[in-house]
């Protein structure tokens, strides 16, 4: 294989970025879980409320993001890797992709729209609520006018 072939044939390139996704994206969910699993402790040894830790918030926000993004990243890489391998992707194997590929997705939406509200500040309150009607908007946009893209 040549590099010429990776640049014009972008599902390989496409394989290795998810393939690095995968377990970088794990491995960062693992350390802020192990933040979290600390300031638990540290929570309750002190009487406080775990979620008035600072940086707790974000930290729960980040993880979800996070994991999430990791099984996206397997799952697309999973399907990238079969194919390039000249392989056909089993029934089985595309209905687990699509159905983990469709949860995440939901995740990632909602936990996304958590960081807004979490990173908005106090002159931009409510952002969050824009993002998700822009969000909105854009959808119904895309499938009214499918010209557009």
């Amino acid at each position: 294989m040549y590099y010429s072939d990776i640049l014009s044939d972008n599902l390989i390139l496409r394989e290795w970025l998810n393939g690095s996704l995968f377990p970088l994206s794990g491995n960062l969910a693992i350390i802020i879980g192990l933040f979290l699993q600390t300031a638990w402790v540290d929570a309750k040894r002190v009487g406080i409320r775990f979620q008035n830790v600072d940086g707790v918030p974000t930290a729960c926000a980040l993880f979800w993001i996070f994991a999430a993004e990791s099984v996206r990243a397997a799952s697309v890489w999973y399907l990238l890797r079969t194919t390039n391998d000249g392989k056909v992707v089993s029934d089985l194997m595309r209905a687990l992709s699509n159905l983990s590929l469709t949860v995440v997705a939901g995740i990632l939406i909602i936990t996304m729209l958590r960081c807004t509200a979490l990173f908005e500040p106090p002159r931009f309150k409510g952002f969050w609520i824009y993002s998700a009607i822009s969000t909105l908007l854009f959808l119904i946009a895309s499938h009214l006018f499918p010209q557009i893209g």
